[in-house]
């Protein structure tokens, strides 16, 4: 979006109260904002420089809020960043370096002295696409599974690449991605480093329920889980299975009483008549107590582990971290199980 843009269009997108005069760029050949005027509040009216930006992440927004401050110092002006929309992210930015906002579809803040100024439009009226939806796609998010099971670890891209079984063109894209959204940053080393494994975890539980795992139910006539899944351990060799779900949370982190199914994922459509045949189950709409899932990707199955107690050893159950988003997308109290298991597992 042009400055020229901007001087027609912002003047009018201000909360009520606030007029913008004089917005104009600066001659040819002088350094500084790509913008400037004065902006009247029923405060008082201060000049302001504002620098444009558009595109990017919260990186490159950081980076424009840090130039423009220079800018204003100069000048003696209140700093902005102006644009055509700024969400959640790009908004906490500009509180945490000191800058004012303003962009096309109404928001705005300014914080000087005594006046403060906020207006927040939280949907983005031009909008084309899900933010960040391409980087949780399956593939993508082998590599945020992989980040977040190991969050302490630096990587070089190449070994990110191996370690998630992704392309590295594909691996490039999406660490991209995550720098300009301050998820990931270089070390002075140039190795890659989890910035904020929270914010990537959720970012990607918000997107995670739309995956679609296949889901069958069965009933079976040996209501005891504890004894089904130890009936499982003994037969089932050459079925590899994997717990999550309630049935995983059970043996990692155990919090929801009374867990009366066993849920696990299975790799094949194909072996789905010989499971059936091993536990004698009965296909059922209502009334399961056993639940098979073929997950959405292979990640799923990224470092199982294998969990003893004292009534069974070493089940295989997901990784903490795909254990995780397994349980919050589950209505039935997955999401306070998720919540146990992230404070004494995850430690982020």
């Amino acid at each position: 979006m042009s400055e020229n843009t901007l001087i027609n269009q912002l003047p009018s997108s201000l909360p009520e109260g606030l007029t913008l005069e004089g917005l104009d760029v600066l001659p040819m050949g002088k350094s500084g904002p790509d913008l400037q005027g004065i902006l009247k509040t029923p405060n008082g009216e201060f000049p302001i420089a504002i620098e444009v930006k558009n595109t990017g992440g919260t990186a490159t927004f950081r980076e424009a809020a840090r130039q423009v401050k220079t800018y204003a110092v100069q000048g003696g002006a209140v700093p902005f960043v102006a644009g055509q929309f700024f969400g959640k992210a790009a908004r906490q930015v500009a509180k945490e370096e000191g800058v004012g906002i303003m962009d096309l579809a109404g928001n705005f803040y300014l914080k000087k002295d005594d006046v403060y100024i906020e207006k927040i439009v939280e949907k983005n009226p031009f909008a084309q696409k899900i933010p960040l939806k391409n980087l949780f796609a399956p593939v993508s998010s082998r590599i945020t599974r992989v980040l977040l099971t190991q969050p302490k670890k630096t990587w070089l891209l190449g070994e990110l690449s191996q370690e998630a079984k992704v392309s590295l063109g594909q691996t490039y894209k999406t660490i991209d991605r995550m720098i300009e959204e301050e998820m990931v940053e270089r070390n002075q080393k140039n190795k890659l480093v989890l910035r904020n494994p929270d914010q990537l975890l959720v970012a990607w539980k918000n997107t995670y329920s739309s995956y679609e795992l296949k889901k069958f139910t069965f009933f079976s006539f040996e209501p005891n889980t504890t004894t089904l899944l130890t009936s499982i351990l003994e037969k089932a060799e050459d079925l590899p299975f994997t717990l999550s779900f309630f049935s995983g949370a059970d043996l990692v982190a155990p919090f929801i009483r009374g867990v009366t199914k066993l849920q696990f994922y299975i790799k094949r459509l194909s072996d789905l008549d010989r499971w059936k045949k091993l536990l004698d189950l009965k296909e059922v709409v209502d009334g399961a107590n056993v639940e098979l899932y073929i997950p959405y990707d292979e990640g799923v199955f990224y470092r199982i582990q294998k969990i003893s107690t004292s009534f069974v050893k070493e089940a295989p159950v997901v990784s903490n971290i795909q254990l995780y988003m397994d349980l919050f997308n589950n209505p039935a109290r997955g999401a306070e199980q998720a919540e146990h298991l992230r404070e004494i597992k995850l430690g982020f």
